[in-house]
């Protein structure tokens, strides 16, 4: 097993990576303990050596595999975002059946900073926003944010198209959390960072990885293709949805069809609503 399987990309941890310190914690934190872990995680010792040994590199754990003070706050954190994410995810309409696999995304592919800033802010808001677009969207903006650039977390959902396919789209893992939204006197655009997002072939289980190739947007009618620039893709603000919330909180939506490349395979358009929060 590769360094890979047991941090992500950016070194976000695995789920299993998690569940493997979680049980070394209830056994104590001592050597001795490989057995154990791999028999509760239903893994193979030398996996489960592996993940030890990173986690040490990392200094979640010393060499004799007691937590650092580090490594309990760092465990303790996940802990909290794997009993906080599923009520989220309910809160948002994901079926019952979808929490698991989109909890997993989430953790994988998503800093726990920016997690723990969309759990307070989902805490926080109460389901009392009115909805305005356009010209009214951007005087939004202008009563609770300054000129200049902020830091928005944002995700892709998959549209409805029926109860159980209702979740996090695949394409959320094609861009870099957070966001940036920037509001000056020219304009207001959601900006966007394009990273590379990986993908299991159906066929033969390899992986592969891709990135976005384009991504539309509907604004008065009219179905837009997004300059990429680099890197770089940018949303006028005018386009979206946004829902403000009593006391300044503000949730904006747009849907997005977006199309990419995954290994040889150019996968076809498909629709996601993208949802970010201030």
């Amino acid at each position: 097993m590769a360094q890979g399987e047991n941090l992500k990309r950016d070194n976000l941890p695995t789920m299993q990576l998690i569940r493997c310190l979680a049980e070394l914690k209830k056994l104590g934190g001592k050597r001795g303990s490989v057995a154990a872990i791999a028999r509760a995680c239903g893994v193979h010792h030398g996996s489960v050596s592996r993940y030890l040994k990173i986690s040490c590199e990392k200094g979640y754990l010393t060499e004799d595999y007691s937590f650092t003070k580090y490594g309990d706050a760092w465990l303790e954190g996940y802990q909290k975002l794997l009993e906080e994410i599923p009520l989220f995810l309910k809160k948002a309409g994901v079926p019952e059946k979808s929490i698991s696999g989109n909890v997993r995304s989430l953790i994988e592919n998503t800093e726990y900073t920016t997690l723990v800033s969309l759990i307070r802010y989902d805490r926080s808001r109460k389901d009392d926003f009115q909805g305005q677009k356009g010209t009214a969207a951007r005087n939004i903006l202008s009563e609770v944010l300054e000129y200049g650039a902020s830091e928005v977390f944002f995700l892709l959902l998959k549209m409805d198209r029926g109860q159980d396919e209702r979740g996090i789209s695949m394409a959320n893992q094609g861009f870099c959390k957070p966001g940036t939204l920037r509001h000056n006197k020219r304009g207001s655009w959601l900006e966007l960072t394009i990273c590379d997002m990986s993908a299991q072939s159906h066929i033969d289980g390899i992986s592969m990885k891709g990135r976005l190739e384009t991504l539309k947007y509907e604004q008065g009618g009219v179905l837009h293709r997004a300059k990429i620039n680099g890197d770089k893709v940018r949303l006028p603000l005018e386009a979206c949805r946004l829902l403000r919330k009593q006391g300044g909180g503000i949730r904006g939506e747009i849907p997005v069809i977006v199309t990419c490349n995954v290994g040889r395979v150019h996968m076809p358009e498909s629709t996601a609503l993208l949802v970010f929060w201030l």
